[in-house]
């Protein structure tokens, strides 16, 4: 007979299991089993389909929280729907530089322009996700109903809203219609008799012009190969033309060099010839002066000039005196006067 389990026992080990269970939860779920979350929540503008519960709340790629619930709520006057999201923050995910950031602190945040969006998180799945981003240049519109520990963080519209906002814009109707009257008009003027004949003219021209560059292409053949060979006797020409000029620029050289050296010592009798001739010209500057200032009349030298010249001049006329008595007396040498 089988003995019976006793109750304690079987108490005792699944009272166990749960705190086993409990503790591996804690330990493995970094501490914040019972840690309080912030909540927060926002009503989204256009539908919400794709967003899910559990779907996850990023900033900048960084999850930071999760969806929790997605209600509608309807106004039984207006019947207008809303539709409030609510998230929770995993803790500690969001910190300041010194510590965690707070739930009251949320709202500071949404002052300086925290918004929630709608993102895909897949363009295969159409799943969504929310977006928390700052944009301070839009207005902070606030609905209200969440509740008091629901800090609402403003939403801005997604990007699918604003694409379907702009085309449903657009005057659709009239674009149509305006591109139906195009595709008529396409489709009478290919029905014109002018324009076939057009067309088989067009063709005929195209075969035509083929012909041609064939003929072309056959008659260039020969001329190609001529401006080949032109092409290279050109540059057999130009090569002994370089050969030759590189020649006379080496006998160009080499005549400079030997002109060189035949005129360095031209050059320095040339210069002695300067420096000899430039003495003179001093030499001959300052006769030149010294006889200047001879010929002053405050000079002394020339006071005694013209005394000379006077004696000179009246010794010229005694003699000239003389030599007229001699003429008429020549007897005057021997008898005197």
């Amino acid at each position: 007979m089988a003995a019976h389990a006793n109750p304690k026992v079987v108490g005792g080990f699944v009272v166990g299991a749960v705190v086993l269970l409990v503790a591996t939860v804690a330990l493995f779920g970094g501490g914040n089993l019972f840690a309080k979350r912030p909540r927060g929540g926002a009503y989204f503008q256009g539908s919400v389909a794709g967003l899910e519960v559990g779907a996850p709340v990023t900033y900048l790629g960084v999850r930071i929280g999760e969806v929790k619930s997605i209600q509608l709520v309807a106004d039984n006057t207006t019947l207008a729907a809303r539709m409030p999201v609510e998230f929770e923050f995993v803790p500690g995910s969001v910190r300041w530089t010194d510590r965690p950031l707070r739930a009251d602190e949320f709202r500071r945040l949404v002052d300086k322009g925290l918004r929630a969006k709608l993102v895909s998180q897949s363009l295969v799945t159409g799943l969504l996700a929310i977006e928390l981003s700052f944009y301070p240049d839009t207005p902070a519109t606030l609905v209200g109903g969440l509740p008091p520990n629901v800090v609402e963080i403003p939403s801005v519209q997604s990007d699918l809203e604003t694409l379907k906002q702009t085309l449903g814009n657009l005057p659709l109707e009239k674009i149509a219609s305006s591109a139906v009257q195009v595709l008529e008009r396409v489709d009478a003027l290919l029905g014109e008799p002018e324009l076939k004949a057009s067309i088989v003219a067009l063709a005929g021209g195209l075969q035509q012009f083929e012909s041609l560059m064939a003929t072309a292409n056959d008659q260039s053949k020969p001329l190609l190969g001529d401006v080949a060979r032109i092409t290279k006797e050109t540059g057999d020409a130009l090569t002994a033309l370089q050969t030759d000029l590189q020649a006379a620029v080496g006998d160009l050289r080499g005549l400079i060099t030997t002109v060189d050296g035949e005129i360095r010592p031209l050059s320095t009798r040339v210069q002695g010839a300067a420096t000899a001739a430039e003495k003179a010209m001093r030499q001959a500057d300052a006769t030149l002066r010294t006889v200047d200032a001879a010929l002053d009349q405050r000079s002394p030298l020339r006071g005694n000039l013209e005394q000379t010249l006077a004696n000179l001049s009246a010794a010229s006329k005694s003699l000239r005196s003389f030599a007229d008595q001699l003429d008429r007396r020549p007897n005057v040498l021997i008898t005197g006067r």
